[in-house]
C-alpha cells in the first residue's frame, strides 16, 4: 500500500523537521544551562525549536490523521506489513500522549519522567519509520505479478486463442 509520491514525501519531510527539530532542541536545552558560554542565545534557539517542533507536530496530526483511510485501513485489510505498521502507530500514540503531558500536565514530579519517555520514544521515531518502509517494500518484492498470457486483439476484444462468439463474428462479418 505505497502513499502517492506528494503525500509520502510530506511526511517524510515534517517527519524530518519535526526529528531535526527534537534533536536540536535537546542540544540547545542542555547548552542553556552551560555557565562558561552565552546562555542568551542558547535559550532563544531551544524557545525558536520548541515553537519550530510544535508547529511540525500539528501538520503531523493532519497527516496522520489523513494516514489512516488512505494507508493503514487498505494495508490492514490486505494483510500487508501489520507487525511495523503497530509498533508505528502506538509510538505515534505514545508520542501524543507524552506531548499532550509535557503541555498540560503542571506536575512537577511528572512532567521530567513524562520528558524522558518521549525523548527515548520520539528518537527513535528514524528506526520505526525505516524499519516499516524496508519491510512494506520488501514484501511488495517478494510477491510476483503474474504475467498475461493472451494478448486481445483490437478488432474483436476477444483473446486471440480463444473461440470467438457467433453472434460477434455474424455481426463483424456484415460490417465489413
Amino acid at each position: 500500500m505505497r502513499l502517492k509520491g506528494a503525500f509520502r514525501f510530506a511526511l517524510y519531510g515534517i517527519f524530518g523537521l519535526l526529528f531535526a527539530s527534537g534533536a536540536l532542541w535537546i542540544y540547545a536545552d542542555q547548552m542553556k544551562n552551560r555557565t562558561e558560554i552565552d546562555t542568551e542565545i542558547w535559550q532563544q534557539a531551544a524557545a525558536f525549536l520548541l515553537s519550530m517542533h510544535g508547529g511540525a507536530a500539528m501538520i503531523t496530526l493532519m497527516l496522520l490523521g489523513a494516514l489512516g483511510p488512505m494507508h493503514v485501513q487498505r494495508a490492514w485489510r490486505a494483510k500487508k506489513n501489520r507487525t511495523t505498521g503497530i509498533v508505528s502507530l502506538a509510538m505515534y500514540g505514545l508520542l501524543i500522549a507524552t506531548a499532550f503531558g509535557l503541555y498540560y500536565v503542571g506536575s512537577e514530579a511528572l512532567r521530567p519522567w513524562i520528558s524522558t519517555v518521549h525523548i527515548a520514544f520520539g528518537l527513535g521515531v528514524p528506526a520505526v519509520v525505516t524499519a516499516h518502509i524496508i519491510v512494506g517494500r520488501a514484501s511488495v518484492a517478494v510477491v510476483a505479478q503474474p504475467m498475461r498470457t493472451q494478448r486481445a486483439t483490437a478488432a474483436t476484444l476477444v483473446p486471440a486463442d480463444a473461440p470467438a462468439d457467433a453472434d460477434l463474428v455474424n455481426i463483424m462479418s456484415k460490417a465489413s
